[in-house]
This record gives structure tokens, sequence and C-alpha cells, in this order.
């Protein structure tokens, strides 16, 4: 038996698909202690590094909040059209509300992606802010509490990438000082969507990598497929207690490659799934590029600059704009 805090990678037969390994974590990030924070840098460092994936368990977030979660989800999209559609997302709402079925174009394919999602969380005072967020966040209260908790495991989990890399455990702080645009999504993938959509890839979401510097995720139906790095699509399934974490292209960008950004997909679903997404993100307007301190003649920048801010909302502009 270990002492509590400890961090360990032994994963039960019952966890599912062997290859998706799973680590626990010492409890909510909020108490991590800086040993505990090695502890933890030390044991993802090599799955951030190897795969960009993997479970954590014993994260400290309440399973009864999570399950409020699902509830405040399914009511919503229990509402009429007409009342989702209140809640619509626009640039003028920094994209925070509702994205209705077929509202998202496809970056790889000519149709629309087969979900209808919501969005919750930070905006910024660069760009125009809508009249009241709160209109926003009304119908989710649990959720923003769950936002809460996600915030500061996403916070640690990115001290520890730091500490992997031999950084200080705070040099990504100052890029999540000034009001990092960090988001939740609460997505519905019907059983019907695809053939209201119109894909015809047998996608209800296309393959891509997040923009984000990581990505945490729940999901009440088996639906979500991660890319290893020899090109086999992983199933992802859901793990009672558990959340799934994945890198964006913000730390694969930071770290010159070091660690690795996870490519994923929605298949098509034969039974209604929801799915909570949190997305940790830095400040807008954030140039992200690789950093010096892992850069160099015989290890040259591998990727360009990224703006957090203008680049960001167009790709957003591209793939909401009406």
């Amino acid at each position: 038996m270990e002492e509590s805090g400890s961090v360990r990678s032994d994963r039960p037969s019952h966890w599912g698909t062997p290859v998706i390994s799973h680590v626990r974590l010492p409890g909510h990030a909020a108490d991590w202690t800086s040993k505990d924070r090695a502890a933890v840098a030390a044991r993802l460092g090599r799955h951030f590094r190897n795969q960009g994936f993997l479970f954590v368990h014993d994260h400290g977030i309440p399973a009864d909040l999570i399950g409020d979660v699902y509830r405040e989800t399914r009511r919503f999209y229990q509402l009429s059209p007409a009342e989702k559609n209140r809640y619509d997302a626009t640039e003028k709402s920094q994209f925070l509300g509702y994205r209705g079925l077929g509202r998202e174009r496809s970056r790889t394919h000519d149709g629309t992606e087969a979900c209808e999602q919501y969005r919750v969380g930070n905006t910024t005072d660069e760009l125009p802010l809508p009249a009241s967020v709160d209109f926003y966040h009304a119908p989710f209260p649990r959720s923003l509490e769950l936002f809460g908790h996600l915030t500061l495991l996403g916070d640690a989990i990115l001290a520890a990438c730091a500490l992997d890399l031999g950084l200080e455990e705070d040099s990504f702080a100052s890029c999540t000082a000034g009001g990092p645009l960090h988001r939740l999504g609460l997505n519905l993938y019907g059983a019907s969507h695809p053939t209201a959509a119109g894909p015809t890839t047998g996608f209800a979401m296309s393959p891509h990598i997040d923009l984000s510097s990581l990505t945490i995720l729940a999901q009440d139906e088996p639906g979500l497929e991660v890319r290893d790095t020899d090109g086999k699509w992983l199933v992802v399934p859901p793990a009672p207690g558990a959340l799934f974490l994945f890198l964006g292209d913000y730390v694969q960008r930071w770290s010159n490659g070091r660690h690795r950004a996870a490519p994923h997909r929605v298949r098509a679903v034969h039974r209604n799934r929801m799915s909570v997404q949190y997305k940790h993100r830095p400040d807008y307007g954030t140039v992200v590029r690789p950093l010096g301190e892992l850069t160099g003649p015989a290890d040259p920048p591998a990727y360009g600059p990224f703006n957090t801010g203008p680049e960001y909302v167009a790709v957003l502009r591209s793939i909401l704009g009406r």
C-alpha cells in the first residue's frame, strides 16, 4: 500500500484499453506540495513525450459535481430550438454560448460537425464584451464550479509540463497571468445527428489537434478516439472516476515537439453521448513559439509562432462565422 499522495500508474485490467495509460494523482491540485508536483512531473513526463494522452485518477474533483454537470447539460439540450438559440454563440459573445447542430464547419471535409455544443468560460477585455457574460453562464452554475476545479488542475499539469522540460515550474505562469481564455465545452452528440448534419465521413467530429495547452475530458459514452505515434486510432473508453487528459498544439509548440499534441476525433455514435471538455489556454494575444531554452543550432525551431489572439479568433471565425 502506497502512502497517501503518491503517484503511480498501475492499471487494473478492468480499466479498459491497455495501451492508454492510467496515472494516479495526489488528490486535488490545490493541495499539492512541491514534492507532489515533482512526482507528477516525473510520472507524467514520459506520457507527454510519448503519446501525449492518458487517464488521470484521484484528481480530487467530486464525482457528484461531474454528475451534476451532465444533468445540467442534458436539461439544456432538452430545451426547444428557440430557447437554445437565445444563447447563440457569436463573435460578439466571444463565442460563449450555444453552437447548434451543423453550426461548426469541418476543417477536413466539406460538411459540418455532427454535434451541438455550448461554451462557458473566461473572456478578454481585448475584444468587445457581450452585454452580460452572466447571461451565457446562467444555465450552468454547477458547470462553472467544475470549471474552477479544472482550471486549478490545468495550471498544475502545465507546471508539470514545465518541470519535465527542465524549466522552472512557474515558467508558463506569465502566459496565464492577465486573463487566460480557458473554456469549458458541454457537448451533445446525438444518435440522429449524423443524418441531420450531413457529413459523409463517419465522424461526428473530424480529426484535429486542439488549439489549447491541454484538454481535460469526461464522457458518458464511447466515441472519442486518439491517434498514437504509430498512426493507429485508439478507442478511449469511459472510465468512471477518471478524467482523460491530452496535450494540445501550444505545449507541443512551446516544447519544440518534445511534448506531443494528441490528434483526436469522435466517431459517429449510435447512442446519445455527452462530453464535458475543458481547454486550458493562455492569455489573449500570447504568441506561442518554441522556447529559446529548448532550441539551438542542433535543435532549431520546428514550429512557427502562433498568436492566440487575432490568429485564434480568425480560426473561430472561419469555422463558426455566419
